[in-house]
């Protein structure tokens, strides 16, 4: 069964709060675009199999203050794709 991220998708907001003041987080992007120069220009199919293979874990969201500006790393948990 095909999973997919609601944050990529635009399924759903994320609503996760700063743990340092309280601010609701903004969602910066998945943690893959921010590995190297080109890797938000990588093929899909790489993401997609590695969503496949590692499913369980989720998809991995930076999301950053905009009060701070303090970023963090936030699992988001997959949704089962009818």
């Amino acid at each position: 069964m095909p999973y997919v991220c609601p944050l990529c998708n635009g399924l759903a907001p994320l609503t996760a709060a700063c743990p340092d003041c309280g601010y609701t987080l903004d969602n910066a992007g998945r943690r893959e675009d921010y590995a190297g120069p080109y890797s938000p220009y990588g093929s899909a199919d790489q993401y997609t199999s590695a969503l496949s293979l590692h499913s369980l874990e989720g998809c991995e969201h930076v999301a950053q203050c905009p009060h701070c500006h303090e970023a963090y790393i936030y699992r988001v948990n997959l949704w089962e794709s009818p």
